[in-house]
């Protein structure tokens, strides 16, 4: 199982040093000796979530040319965006060579301080899975539309929920679009151990996301809770790159 970090992009702080402080916490997750080496697959260290500060590609790009050994991954949500911002960002992504994302509903304004706003969603999750697996890329980069190689180019990762029905429908569909990695949304309620195996069974990677405040300060303690369901690795959202359950 692998430790995923996953962390905001900064909103005021220098990216420069934002990077250094990322650099000093992957060697922290590495000297807690949770991370499974032998997991033979090439899973992302560090997910970059689109915030209001830096731009998050503008981070994946310099942390990439600086730090070109770690392996990124980049996180955004359906909330807000047309499909011409959607698009753009892909091709900038597969231009930088960033081949995995992690795409989210986006929290509705409702549960935010901008509980008056009106949410935009010109396409959804199941959208943007025809999009990214099913052909609207091969026009956009210039490729042979019959080399069905392209439609495989995204590492395309999802978060979803899984203790309802609903959820379990939801998964379905994803899977029959060509959904590459499902990240399950933990909240501390118990989550239904039938659609893990089910997303398990038809050879999905399956990753439980988790807030760092879920994890009582013991990582090794939340691993070992959850390792009844076969995952590939825990996403841990980090708040503070500086301070955390990994570097004090």
């Amino acid at each position: 199982m692998r430790i995923i970090l996953q962390l905001e992009t900064p909103i005021s702080e220098n990216y420069i040093i934002f990077e250094e402080n990322l650099i000093k916490l992957l060697e922290g997750v590495e000297k807690s000796g949770l991370n499974n080496q032998n997991t033979g697959r090439d899973f992302p260290q560090i997910i970059l979530e689109q915030n209001f500060g830096v731009n998050g590609l503008l981070l994946c790009k310099d942390l990439k040319d600086r730090h070109g050994d770690i392996n990124i991954a980049y996180a955004f949500n359906m909330r807000d965006k047309n499909r011409i911002s959607i698009l753009s960002d892909l091709i900038t992504l597969k231009q930088i060579g960033i081949k995995d994302i992690i795409t989210s509903e986006g929290i509705h304004p409702l549960k935010t301080v901008f509980n008056t706003a009106k949410p935009v969603y010109d396409i959804d999750i199941l959208g943007l899975g025809l999009i990214l697996k099913q052909g609207l890329m091969s026009s956009l980069s210039g490729m042979d539309i019959n080399n069905k190689d392209i439609f495989n180019y995204f590492n395309f990762g999802v978060v979803v929920g899984a203790s309802t029905a609903v959820d379990g429908l939801k998964v379905k569909k994803l899977i029959n679009i060509g959904a590459d990695r499902f990240i399950v949304n933990y909240t501390g309620k118990n989550l239904d151990e039938s659609i893990m195996k089910y997303i398990k069974s038809e050879k999905k990677e399956v990753f439980l996301y988790a807030k760092e405040s879920y994890l009582d300060n013991s990582p090794k303690d939340f691993i070992q809770a959850n390792e009844r369901f076969n995952l590939d690795g825990i996403i841990i959202k980090i708040i503070d790159e500086k301070t955390n359950v990994f570097t004090g």
